[in-house]
């Protein structure tokens, strides 16, 4: 994290040092117009008659121009449904950095008397291209859905988004979308079984069977356990249990022994010099700890098979595991007390645990099964399309 923070300082500062570097100028020369306009315009701001930077102006405003009409003129030969759309983002373009001109060069104007620049309205010019762009992606929007296929829906609904945002309310935008956003769906079908030969535990079956398909909807891919009435279905997904084990209450015992030294007394010795020293007595002690440890774990085994509706090859296939485990240990000390570790002491306070019951065991399985089918799902939904 913190080495990504250091490279996205460094390139802002980057980005700082090199546009403090160039020049209007300079970017002119290497045909950046909108770059030049900027540093110019920012230049005129600051030192209005500047005969230098407004000359520089002039220019990348005029080329600038001159370039945009050139791609206009392109757009208007052309019979793609988003040519108009092109034209009247270029007319706003263009609207809009006259605007920044007009600001930056007010005060040339005023000392000189004159218009140092051919301003023009394009007010018109956006209203009129504005028309054109939502009538031709709005009638290619109609086009792609009568195709009655599942990727031009989708297509559609993006070009009626576009309608949408030049034009809030157009002829019946609001029910094309609508239809679009229904036709443009993948559509996955998903049921829920035990393998056959397997009996899927009764006091389970609701939780094992229900999926949130809410979860797992995203885009246009749409999960449902309920077949709708006149809709396609383009996808099955099958999660199929192959396993259900409880596992069995089992119980094992071992045992070790602490050890440690402690003091019982303490003996003096006379050195030859006549000083006493006085040394403890340590004795080792013991204590064997019996240890036993209670175990058991439950375990859902299966798989989620994603095939085509249409009877074409299984896409793809997981296979899914969720566990539960249960463990307890409680012990029981003979011999010397004194010998025990903290551990130990622990252990032995401890009493044996009753066992949890068969679906207790299962139950916290399949939680632990489900959230593995989600993820094994999500994996596969990239291969949807």
């Amino acid at each position: 994290m913190k080495q990504t923070v250091r490279v996205f300082l460094f390139i802002i500062s980057f980005l700082i040092v090199f546009e403090s570097c160039i020049t209007a100028e300079k970017a002119f020369n290497h045909g950046n117009y909108e770059l030049s306009i900027d540093l110019a315009s920012k230049k005129l701001m600051n030192r209005p008659g500047d005969g230098k930077h407004l000359q520089i102006l002039s220019n990348a405003f005029r080329l600038a121009n001159e370039r945009d009409m050139g791609y206009i003129r392109q757009w208007e030969l052309s019979t793609e449904p988003t040519a108009w759309e092109n034209i009247h983002r270029t007319y706003q373009s263009m609207s809009r950095r006259q605007d920044l001109v007009k600001r930056a060069t007010a005060s040339s104007a005023a000392l000189s008397g004159v218009s140092l620049f051919d301003f023009k309205d394009y007010s018109a010019l956006i209203a009129e291209s504005k028309d054109r762009a939502v009538a031709d992606l709005y009638k290619a929007a109609e086009e792609l859905l009568n195709s009655g296929d599942r990727m031009n829906a989708r297509l559609a609904y993006d070009k009626l988004t576009r309608v949408k945002s030049l034009r809030s309310q157009y002829l019946g935008t609001d029910r094309l979308m609508s239809l679009a956003a229904e036709s443009g769906k993948t559509r996955v079908l998903v049921s829920i079984r035990a393998a056959d030969g397997i009996g899927m535990p009764v006091d389970l079956e609701e939780e094992l069977t229900h999926i949130s398909t809410g979860d797992l909807n995203q885009g246009w891919i749409e999960f449902s356990q309920v077949q709708a009435m006149n809709q396609a279905v383009h996808y099955y997904l099958e999660v199929v249990y192959t396993n259900f084990n409880a596992g069995s209450n089992n119980t094992t015992k071992s045992n070790y022994t602490d050890k440690t030294q402690i003091q019982t007394g303490t003996k003096k010795t006379k050195l030859d010099d006549g000083t006493i020293v006085i040394t403890p007595v340590m004795q080792e002690v013991k204590a064997t700890v019996n240890v036993w440890r209670q175990q058991k774990n439950a375990g859902i085994q299966g798989k989620v098979v994603l095939s085509q509706a249409d009877g074409a090859a299984e896409v793809g296939s997981r296979t899914v595991f969720g566990q539960s485990t249960f463990e307890h240990t409680y012990g029981k000390a003979t011999g010397d007390a004194r010998a025990l570790s903290y551990t130990s002491k622990m252990l032995i306070n401890r009493k044996p645990m009753a066992f949890p019951s068969d679906i207790s065991m299962l139950n916290q399985a399949a939680a632990v099964f489900k959230q593995r089918m989600y993820e094994q799902i999500r994996n596969l939904r990239g291969q949807m399309r």
